[in-house]
């Protein structure tokens, strides 16, 4: 969101942003001179959960409760637009529409079509009746809803902003010559895999020169006190939190270095030999883009993003998803022969760089929100 509202034609819009509550991204939107809304009320509908899970009806009957407080928020600051960032929003199509605001839905998620199909159909039939404009992320985001022409408008890339000298030498603390480092980036997120990453390395990766650089989270064991001893009981007992299965293993293996996640990163992936990835459910994989543009080998799961983002499979070594066996094989297949399946010309590296360019999104994004306007 705050990459879309740095480039949009300020000729044209004058943003307002409408935030849940105060925090760093209201000041970042401050010191960019965005005026910054606090509905304190705003809700969304539960992402991809079953109607009767535990909290899934009081979310959605909190969001019709909020209807009117957005209708008085449109009314009161004359809002001409109405730009929703993410799909979960989508019940606010509704009364934007009843208070006369063009409307925009950007869309997201990864809604697997055979999953919780009732929901998807309110979310669809919302859209289909007071979306004036859809713009998705990728080609799956926009296929979600077939019945509703959508605008691509892919999360931008600019890596040469992202630049910060990082030696692998340093964050290992020995030299690195002759190493080969994997690297994964999706910190303690269990949809990241962020445990069969760790676990596959530990158990399956032999090789002494291997190194692997987890990013995203330490080393440290956090919650102090009798939080922490807690959390150390229910280790030793058998039954540890997610946190401690995933340190535990990395803290047992001085060839694994963990460290917080970091935005300047170009330098870290530009040393590693192959950025790895083990996503558990359908999600757009950009820091496989990142990496392809920058030329790092990619393994990751196979998905429709993944798919898209390394033309077909071309770009890549993808393997089935939540097939460990699979991602253990294509990360040996590699430690041993230094090789991966696919190739990375420098023509098709291209082809990426230019689908995630932020020149080109920004010119499609605004093209269509001039469209919308008239």
């Amino acid at each position: 969101m705050l990459n879309i509202i740095k480039e949009l034609d300020k000729t044209l819009f004058e943003p307002l942003v409408a935030l849940k509550s105060e925090g760093p991204l209201a000041d970042e939107l401050r010191i960019l001179g965005v005026e910054v809304l606090i509905f304190r009320e705003m809700a969304a509908i539960p992402y991809n959960r079953g109607l009767l899970q535990r909290g899934s009806i009081a979310a959605y009957r909190t969001v019709g409760r909020s209807m009117e407080a957005l209708k008085l928020l449109l009314i009161e600051n004359k809002i001409d637009v109405l730009y929703l960032n993410n799909m979960m929003l989508c019940r606010y199509l509704q009364p934007a529409k009843e208070c006369g605001c063009k409307t925009v839905i950007h869309v997201r998620e990864h809604w697997p079509l055979n999953e919780h199909k009732r929901q998807l159909e309110w979310a669809r039939k919302c859209v289909y009746q007071y979306a004036d404009k859809m713009i998705a992320i990728n080609r799956y985001s926009a296929s979600m809803f077939p019945q509703k022409e959508a605008t691509i408008v892919y999360d931008w890339i600019d890596m040469d902003s992202r630049y910060k000298p990082m030696p692998l030498s340093e964050i290992f603390g020995e030299d690195m010559t002759g190493k080969k480092v994997l690297l994964y980036t999706g910190g303690m997120q269990r949809i990241k895999g962020a445990y069969e990453i760790v676990r596959s390395f530990v158990e399956n990766v032999k090789d002494e020169n291997c190194r692997l650089l987890v990013m995203g989270f330490t080393k440290e064991l956090s919650g102090s006190g009798k939080k922490g001893k807690i959390k150390m009981l229910l280790y030793k007992l058998g039954i540890p939190t997610y946190e401690y299965k995933v340190k535990m293993l990395a803290r047992q293996d001085k060839r694994i270095a963990c460290m917080p996640g970091v935005y300047e990163i170009k330098d870290i992936v530009e040393q590693a030999d192959c950025m790895v990835s083990y996503f558990t459910i359908p999600h757009a994989n950009l820091a496989m883009a990142e990496s392809i543009i920058l030329g790092t080998p990619v393994i990751a799961a196979c998905t429709d993003e993944a798919q898209e983002y390394s033309l077909n499979g071309k770009l890549a070594t993808l393997f089935e998803m939540n097939n460990l066996q699979a991602y253990t094989v294509a990360i040996k297949k590699f430690v041993d022969g230094n090789n991966l399946e696919c190739k990375m010309p420098k023509e098709d590296r291209e082809k990426i760089r230019t689908l995630f360019s932020k020149e080109r999104n920004t010119e499609v994004l605004n093209n269509a929100l001039k469209e919308l306007i008239g």
